[in-house]
């Protein structure tokens, strides 16, 4: 064998061993690449989706302050009528107590005047 041929055959594996641990690196470094890309991708998604539960939250959410203020209103209205209803009451109370104190008067005036009144205390 010719010493310089072997030493070209060393170099020659060298440099092939060389190439081979570039394309690995290089191919390494795709691979990484592609999972950085594909993280960033689900990255996006999963915010697009958490935007649109925000989104969906906040519209039932303004669907629930609608709600409330018509059932509000409608509570406050009632609520006008109940106490409305309730002062004609203690209107209507307070005229019949005092009708009760007028007929009560009258009827102790009738019996005072009355001839049996006078008789049974005659009686006595």
């Amino acid at each position: 064998m010719v010493p310089g041929h072997e030493f070209t055959s060393q170099s020659s594996c060298l440099s092939n061993n060389s190439t081979s641990d570039e394309a690995d690196e290089e191919h390494q470094l795709s691979i990484i690449d592609e999972r950085k890309q594909r993280r960033m991708i689900s990255n996006r998604e999963s915010a697009r989706r958490s935007r649109m539960r925000k989104q969906k939250h906040l519209d039932e959410l303004w669907s629930q302050v609608l709600r409330l203020r018509t059932e509000n209103h409608t509570l406050i209205d009632k609520l006008n009528r109940v106490t409305e209803s309730h002062e004609q009451v203690l209107q209507e109370n307070a005229r019949l107590k005092e009708e009760a104190v007028d007929l009560r008067q009258m009827l102790t005036e009738l019996q005072i005047g009355s001839p049996y009144t006078t008789a049974l205390r005659d009686l006595e």
